[in-house]
Protein backbone atom coordinates (compact mmCIF):
# COMPACT_ATOMS: atom_id res chain seq x y z
CA UNK A 1 0.00 0.00 0.00
CA UNK A 2 1.14 3.53 -0.76
CA UNK A 3 2.41 5.45 2.31
CA UNK A 4 0.29 8.40 1.15
CA UNK A 5 -2.82 6.18 1.22
CA UNK A 6 -3.76 6.81 -2.42
CA UNK A 7 -2.42 3.64 -4.01
CA UNK A 8 -5.46 3.27 -6.23
CA UNK A 9 -4.72 6.63 -7.85
CA UNK A 10 -0.97 6.18 -8.39
CA UNK A 11 -1.20 4.16 -11.62
CA UNK A 12 -3.96 6.38 -12.96
CA UNK A 13 -2.05 9.54 -12.14
CA UNK A 14 1.00 8.47 -14.18
CA UNK A 15 -0.69 6.56 -16.99
CA UNK A 16 -2.74 9.38 -18.50
CA UNK A 17 -3.13 9.70 -22.27
CA UNK A 18 -0.87 12.78 -22.18
CA UNK A 19 2.00 10.95 -20.44
CA UNK A 20 1.60 7.94 -22.71
CA UNK A 21 1.81 10.24 -25.74
CA UNK A 22 4.85 11.98 -24.24
CA UNK A 23 6.57 8.62 -23.68
CA UNK A 24 5.89 7.63 -27.31
CA UNK A 25 7.36 10.94 -28.54
CA UNK A 26 10.43 10.33 -26.38
CA UNK A 27 10.92 6.81 -27.81
CA UNK A 28 10.47 8.13 -31.37
CA UNK A 29 12.99 10.92 -30.75
CA UNK A 30 15.54 8.43 -29.40
CA UNK A 31 15.09 6.19 -32.45
CA UNK A 32 15.50 9.20 -34.76
CA UNK A 33 18.67 10.27 -32.93
CA UNK A 34 20.17 6.80 -33.26
CA UNK A 35 19.37 6.79 -36.98
CA UNK A 36 20.91 10.23 -37.46
CA UNK A 37 24.04 9.14 -35.59
CA UNK A 38 24.40 6.14 -37.88
CA UNK A 39 23.91 8.39 -40.93
CA UNK A 40 26.51 10.80 -39.59
CA UNK A 41 28.97 7.93 -39.16
CA UNK A 42 28.44 6.90 -42.76
CA UNK A 43 29.02 10.52 -43.81
CA UNK A 44 32.45 10.54 -42.11
CA UNK A 45 33.93 8.14 -44.70
CA UNK A 46 33.00 7.36 -48.27
CA UNK A 47 34.33 4.93 -50.82
CA UNK A 48 35.41 6.48 -54.09
CA UNK A 49 36.47 4.56 -57.23
CA UNK A 50 39.93 5.44 -58.49
CA UNK A 51 41.19 3.77 -61.67
CA UNK A 52 44.92 3.16 -61.43
CA UNK A 53 46.94 1.87 -64.39
CA UNK A 54 44.07 -0.08 -65.94
CA UNK A 55 43.19 -1.61 -62.59
CA UNK A 56 40.13 -0.29 -60.80
CA UNK A 57 40.64 0.31 -57.10
CA UNK A 58 38.72 2.23 -54.47
CA UNK A 59 39.81 4.87 -52.01
CA UNK A 60 38.40 5.49 -48.56
CA UNK A 61 38.01 9.23 -48.19
CA UNK A 62 37.27 11.06 -44.94
CA UNK A 63 35.03 14.07 -44.60
CA UNK A 64 37.02 17.29 -44.96
CA UNK A 65 37.91 19.13 -41.76
CA UNK A 66 39.08 22.68 -41.27
CA UNK A 67 42.45 23.46 -39.75
CA UNK A 68 44.26 26.74 -39.18
CA UNK A 69 47.64 26.65 -40.94
CA UNK A 70 49.00 29.56 -38.92
CA UNK A 71 47.85 32.16 -41.43
CA UNK A 72 44.41 31.05 -42.66
CA UNK A 73 41.81 28.31 -42.28
CA UNK A 74 42.20 25.51 -44.83
CA UNK A 75 40.75 22.04 -45.30
CA UNK A 76 42.46 18.71 -44.72
CA UNK A 77 41.30 15.21 -45.60
CA UNK A 78 42.47 11.63 -45.08
CA UNK A 79 42.67 9.30 -48.07
CA UNK A 80 43.33 5.57 -47.62
CA UNK A 81 44.11 3.20 -50.51
CA UNK A 82 45.39 -0.39 -50.53
CA UNK A 83 48.94 0.57 -49.49
CA UNK A 84 49.03 4.05 -47.97
CA UNK A 85 47.30 6.52 -45.69
CA UNK A 86 47.57 10.09 -46.95
CA UNK A 87 46.64 13.32 -45.20
CA UNK A 88 45.99 15.87 -47.91
CA UNK A 89 46.13 19.57 -47.09
CA UNK A 90 45.35 22.73 -49.03
CA UNK A 91 48.51 24.35 -47.61
CA UNK A 92 52.17 23.44 -48.11
CA UNK A 93 53.50 21.16 -45.36
CA UNK A 94 56.82 21.75 -43.60
CA UNK A 95 58.91 18.53 -43.51
CA UNK A 96 61.79 20.24 -41.68
CA UNK A 97 60.71 18.89 -38.29
CA UNK A 98 59.74 15.42 -37.10
CA UNK A 99 56.40 16.41 -35.59
CA UNK A 100 53.99 15.72 -38.45
CA UNK A 101 52.01 12.58 -37.68
CA UNK A 102 48.84 10.99 -36.39
CA UNK A 103 47.47 9.79 -33.06
CA UNK A 104 44.50 7.41 -32.90
CA UNK A 105 42.58 7.82 -29.66
CA UNK A 106 45.30 7.70 -26.96
CA UNK A 107 47.69 5.40 -28.81
CA UNK A 108 51.32 6.40 -29.52
CA UNK A 109 52.19 9.09 -32.07
CA UNK A 110 52.94 7.72 -35.57
CA UNK A 111 55.32 10.01 -37.51
CA UNK A 112 54.89 10.69 -41.21
CA UNK A 113 57.08 8.71 -43.65
CA UNK A 114 57.35 11.42 -46.29
CA UNK A 115 55.81 14.57 -47.71
CA UNK A 116 54.68 14.23 -51.34
CA UNK A 117 53.69 16.97 -53.74
CA UNK A 118 54.32 19.46 -50.90
CA UNK A 119 50.74 19.04 -49.57
CA UNK A 120 50.46 15.32 -48.75
CA UNK A 121 51.64 13.61 -45.56
CA UNK A 122 52.14 9.94 -46.54
CA UNK A 123 52.13 6.96 -44.16
CA UNK A 124 53.20 3.64 -45.72
CA UNK A 125 55.59 1.86 -43.34
CA UNK A 126 52.96 1.41 -40.59
CA UNK A 127 50.04 1.07 -43.04
CA UNK A 128 48.62 -2.22 -41.65
CA UNK A 129 48.90 -0.96 -38.06
CA UNK A 130 47.23 2.36 -38.93
CA UNK A 131 44.34 0.66 -40.73
CA UNK A 132 43.80 -1.62 -37.72
CA UNK A 133 43.92 1.38 -35.36
CA UNK A 134 41.38 3.16 -37.60
CA UNK A 135 39.07 0.12 -37.48
CA UNK A 136 39.27 -0.08 -33.67
CA UNK A 137 39.42 3.64 -32.94
CA UNK A 138 36.94 6.44 -32.50
CA UNK A 139 39.00 9.45 -33.56
CA UNK A 140 42.30 10.26 -35.22
CA UNK A 141 44.15 13.49 -34.49
CA UNK A 142 46.41 14.66 -37.29
CA UNK A 143 49.29 16.94 -36.32
CA UNK A 144 50.56 19.10 -39.17
CA UNK A 145 53.18 21.81 -39.64
CA UNK A 146 52.87 24.29 -42.51
CA UNK A 147 54.83 26.76 -44.60
CA UNK A 148 58.52 25.74 -44.63
CA UNK A 149 59.66 29.07 -46.13
CA UNK A 150 57.63 31.35 -43.83
CA UNK A 151 58.18 32.18 -40.16
CA UNK A 152 57.45 29.11 -38.06
CA UNK A 153 53.89 28.88 -36.71
CA UNK A 154 54.26 25.57 -34.84
CA UNK A 155 52.10 22.50 -35.19
CA UNK A 156 48.39 22.57 -35.88
CA UNK A 157 46.05 19.69 -35.14
CA UNK A 158 42.79 18.57 -36.65
CA UNK A 159 40.63 15.61 -35.65
CA UNK A 160 38.70 13.19 -37.84
CA UNK A 161 36.00 10.79 -36.72
CA UNK A 162 36.68 7.13 -37.40
CA UNK A 163 33.00 6.20 -37.13
CA UNK A 164 32.12 4.52 -40.42
CA UNK A 165 35.70 3.65 -41.36
CA UNK A 166 35.28 -0.12 -40.85
CA UNK A 167 32.21 -0.17 -43.10
CA UNK A 168 34.02 1.88 -45.76
CA UNK A 169 37.01 -0.46 -45.53
CA UNK A 170 34.76 -3.46 -46.15
CA UNK A 171 33.17 -1.75 -49.16
CA UNK A 172 36.56 -0.77 -50.58
CA UNK A 173 37.79 -4.35 -50.26
CA UNK A 174 34.93 -5.47 -52.54
CA UNK A 175 35.75 -2.84 -55.15
CA UNK A 176 36.38 -4.35 -58.57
Amino acid sequence: MDPYRNSARVPQRYATPATTRLALYFVAACCLAIGLARGAAAANWEVSPAPRGGKKTCLMVSAKQQVNDGYQVVEAQIIVDERSVIVKSESVLDPGFSDIGIVVDKKPFIPVDEIRKRKQAVFEKAYADIVQLFKNGREVRVQLRFWPTWPETGTHSVSFSLMGFTKAHGEAAKCE
